[in-house]
């Protein structure tokens, strides 16, 4: 009697244990069906936010491209600097390429130099196109725009860097440029190269008090400029860079 009652038990116990491990293996399933819906779901979500990437980095660059062609649409109303700012851009390029920079990285410099002066648009046309020299009042408008342009470009995550040249191209070796007063290895270096750029540029055009210097005469003042105003380095490959003969001025 105590034999059938042992085994009674034993099989109820191996029932029990059965029951457990079908129920064990079905919320096992149940949750490999669940944990898979859910890779799914991420794999899912990473394609929309890689979407969604892909959309923002499309609108940021067409809003690039429109202040460019803003850019270029300002400076075209006046004869004096139509084509400076292309002309600045295929210099910088050229000279970031010498300076051993990547091609990005260099086509990054010449894109910012594109839109050095963008922050120009908020300053007044009467001192802008002022024919001679401009008051200390006027200089302080004047040297508002680096800032501006940079508040411009600023919603443009992508374009960083080429906004912090925008911000910083005026910026002068011994600290005496503006708007931040920042000196040597301090001022970022495409700033650095836009500004070598710029300023031979702005030297060899006409302007509405002065006529444009010869391409010899340009490059004397730079060499004076290198250390006191400019990156001596970049002034000398700037200067190895163009020889004897005056650069294209594209328009």
């Amino acid at each position: 009697m105590a034999g059938h009652v042992a085994l009674a038990q034993a099989l109820s116990y191996a029932r029990d244990l059965k029951a457990l491990h079908q129920a064990s293996r079905a919320r096992e399933r149940e949750l490999g069906q669940a944990n898979a819906r859910l890779r799914a779901a991420h794999r899912q979500t990473l394609r929309y936010a890689e979407d969604l990437k892909r959309t923002h980095g499309r609108v940021e660059r067409v809003f690039l491209h429109s202040l460019q062609a803003l850019a270029h649409a300002l400076e075209a109303r006046d004869p004096y600097t139509r084509g400076h700012s292309e002309r600045v851009a295929a210099l910088g390029r050229s000279l970031a390429l010498s300076a051993g920079l990547p091609a990005p990285v260099a086509e990054l410099v010449a894109q910012a130099a594109r839109l050095h002066d963008l922050g120009k648009i908020g300053i007044p046309e009467v001192v802008l196109r002022k024919p001679g020299p401009l008051t200390a009042a006027e200089w302080e408008i004047m040297r508002e725009h680096p800032l501006t342009g940079a508040r411009i470009l600023a919603p443009l995550e992508f374009f960083v860097e080429g906004t912090s040249i925008v911000r910083h191209h005026h910026e002068r070796q011994d600290g005496s440029g503006y708007p931040d007063g920042l000196s040597g290895a301090g001022i970022p270096l495409g700033a650095r190269i836009v500004a070598v750029a710029d300023v031979y540029d702005a030297l060899t055009s006409d302007r509405p008090y002065r006529p444009g210097l010869a391409h010899e005469a340009a490059l004397g003042r730079l060499r004076r400029e290198s250390s006191r105003t400019l990156d001596a380095d970049l002034v000398t490959l700037f200067v190895d860079l163009v020889g004897d003969a005056p650069p294209a001025r594209p328009v």
